[in-house]
């Protein structure tokens, strides 16, 4: 006899599914049931202070987000003011700039290949460490089509020169990729666990955090450059005097992004030396693997280090 849920107007589907099945249900904490009845997982749609718009979660933040918001307005309103064609490639078609638009003091005249590049760095810089601290806070939780670039100075060496090249690893040969919140903050909390049974892992920062610290710059570090940033722009008349002003800055906030993914890339790399260790000490105990390990592929030093079974 057939069975299943009667649809109105149709036969019985072969595969319907009987109304006498249990379904399997997963057990969850009341912190994880609260997080998700509160909304604070929901994915909504957020817009960076430079316009960008990027998937976030309603629950989470950008501590700098203030600070950033101040420091966009007063480059959009400086930058606003340029003229078409201000930074055309071309001298010949190079536009004049006014003297008020550069600054105090200026005379109206074409800005050089030079200085157009420092307005265009220190704007990319500001919008690269806001990228990465929107990343680390879960406010971009976007992945990125293949072969697009989230940065805007950070890997733009054909231009910028070697200081600004993305930090590579073994398995990322093209450019440490910055991963969704979930992963990062694993990453963050396996490393600094694992560190304090290692007491090799390289290291800058100090405390019981240090390696939380060091991947996570963008938001542990980068607060006070662009406090000191806003502190020297707000009082500023002129989209030249305010490029020149904090040029030095930017170049800190790119240094505080190329660190962070120098040691996540480092960290991911420790990561999976310490999955791999745990797999070969478990393969230890198939007397086939064991056999292949210790006759094949791996050095005295290993064997030993493995205490291997004999065969």
């Amino acid at each position: 006899m057939a069975t299943g849920k009667t649809i109105t107007g149709a036969y019985l589907d072969s595969l319907n599914f009987p109304n006498t099945i249990i379904p399997s249900s997963s057990s969850i904490s009341d912190v994880q049931k609260s997080l998700l009845n509160s909304g604070a997982l929901n994915i909504i749609r957020h817009t960076d202070p430079w316009g960008r718009s990027c998937s976030a979660y309603a629950g989470f933040k950008n501590p700098h987000e203030d600070q950033l918001k101040d420091i966009a307005g007063k480059v959009s309103e400086q930058q606003a003011q340029l003229p078409h064609n201000w930074d055309n490639a071309d001298w010949n078609l190079r536009a004049e700039v006014p003297g008020s638009v550069l600054g105090d003091g200026q005379t109206s005249r074409k800005l050089t290949d030079t200085e157009i590049k420092d307005i265009n760095y220190v704007n990319g810089a500001l919008k690269d460490i806001t990228y990465l601290s929107n990343r680390q806070s879960g406010m971009c939780i976007d992945e990125l089509a293949a072969g697009a670039s989230p940065w805007s100075t950070l890997g733009n060496t054909g231009l910028y020169g070697s200081d600004v090249g993305i930090p590579t690893s073994p398995s990322s040969p093209g450019g440490i990729v910055v991963p969704g919140l979930a992963n990062y903050l694993s990453i963050a909390r396996s490393v600094n666990s694992l560190s304090t049974a290692l007491a090799n892992v390289p290291n800058v920062s100090s405390g019981p955090c240090a390696f939380i610290e060091d991947i996570m710059g963008a938001l542990m570090k980068a607060g006070s450059i662009l406090a000191e940033i806003w502190d020297k722009i707000k009082g500023i008349v002129g989209v030249l005097a305010m490029a020149l002003a904090i040029v030095g800055l930017a170049k800190l906030l790119i240094d505080i992004i190329k660190n962070d993914l120098k040691y996540l890339g480092q960290f991911l790399e420790l990561l999976k030396m310490a999955a791999l260790a745990g797999l070969l000490e478990g393969l230890m105990s198939d007397p086939c693997m064991a056999y292949l390990i210790n006759s094949a592929i791996a050095t005295t030093q290993t064997i030993s280090n493995l205490k291997s079974i004999p065969i």
